[in-house]
């Protein structure tokens, strides 16, 4: 018993994002593997029996060594948490075996776009879902949900490179804007994660089933494990394209909200004029992010050091 309080601990100790976005989906494939082994699955028919047998044999030595292993299952994972999701954005250059379905799931985006313009004509859904240019398409859904908030997100403000200025303005967010866009990012990320991992599961408990003759032995009835947690996955994938859109929308609020603590944190006064404030934004934005000469315009007159204090 005494080797399970330091594991208890810990696993208190581990940040709620941490439980939420790893440790879940992570202990989610685990014991999915783990019921597929002790019901004898690798080996023969698979026994709901002999599962419930093994079960009651679990004491709290093995109970605490599952809860290590769970925990250090997601610990590798998490370095791996940006990859995964930018997988199922659809940045597939960088990986050889989808590159060359790139193009295909492109093309299917884009007479997904066509059939919609033409059947609704839905300009404001068009432009939640998919960005302005073709040439920024994404072979999956929620990367060009994802991009279209991105280079969308400003730009009626003046924020020609959206992208690079969000973490520019970042800084300046109001404390419950900044934990509206964390949560909406932890939303996605399990979402993402779930998908991946009930994936994982009907891919192993199908072929795991078709291999160990399960399927004949049963009528088929075992295919419904796996077809089961194919349904999951695939409402793990939409309701990631569901999060991406929130996410999207907060990128636009923290553009319509705390462009002016930006200007003034950089030493400048936000011109009343809306035209006027645009142009000094596309002016700071070529200044940033291309290199271009400080804008000279609108400069503060203020005592040193208000420069960089959002305002309230």
């Amino acid at each position: 018993m005494s080797g399970m309080v330091p594991l208890g601990e810990a696993a208190k100790s581990v940040s709620p994002r941490f439980n939420l976005v790893s440790l879940v989906p992570s202990a989610l494939l685990v014991s999915g593997i783990g019921f597929l082994i002790l019901s004898g699955s690798f080996s023969a028919v698979p026994s709901i029996h002999l599962l419930v047998k093994r079960l009651e044999g679990v004491n709290v030595f093995l109970g605490s060594v599952l809860l290590l292993a769970v925990l250090s299952f997601a610990l590798v994972l998490q370095p791996f948490q940006l990859l995964l999701v930018r997988v199922l954005e659809g940045y597939w250059d960088q990986t050889p075996v989808l590159r060359s379905f790139r193009y295909f799931g492109v093309e299917i985006n884009r007479r997904r776009r066509l059939k919609i313009k033409r059947l609704r004509g839905d300009d404001d859904l068009l432009a939640r879902l998919y960005p302005p240019s073709i040439e920024d398409f994404l072979p999956t859904r929620l990367g060009n949900v994802l991009r279209a908030a991105e280079r969308r997100a400003g730009k009626s403000h003046g924020f020609t490179e959206p992208v690079e200025m969000f973490p520019r303005i970042y800084p300046y967010m109001s404390p419950p804007l900044a934990e509206a866009i964390a949560d909406a990012r932890d939303d996605l990320d399990v979402a993402c994660r779930m998908c991946v991992v009930l994936w994982l599961l009907a891919l192993v408990s199908g072929v795991v089933f078709a291999a160990d003759g399960a399927v004949p032995a049963t009528d088929g009835a075992v295919l419904a494990a796996p077809v089961a947690g194919a349904l999951l996955a695939v409402l793990a994938y939409r309701g990631a394209v569901r999060t991406g859109e929130e996410y999207g929308k907060f990128l636009f609020y923290v553009f319509d909200l705390h462009r002016r603590d930006l200007i003034r944190a950089l030493g400048y006064d936000p011109p009343r004029n809306p035209k006027e404030e645009k142009e000094l934004i596309k002016d700071i934005t070529a200044w940033l992010v291309h290199d271009r000469p400080a804008p000279t315009r609108h400069r503060e007159r203020s005592t040193p050091g208000s420069a960089g204090r959002p305002s309230s």
